[in-house]
């Protein structure tokens, strides 16, 4: 089977990603000792 194209993903148009961008961002806020709630994410 020949593929003829791809579909990326990368605003969350097809798939809600704001939960992984959140974790993501918490990671880093918790490495750098950074206070970062689901609220602060939101604003």
């Amino acid at each position: 089977m020949k593929i003829l194209g791809c579909l990326f993903d990368m605003d969350g148009v097809i798939i809600d990603t704001a939960k992984h961008h959140y974790f993501a961002w918490k990671s880093l806020a918790d490495e750098l000792a950074i206070p970062f709630s689901e609220v602060e994410n939101e604003s």
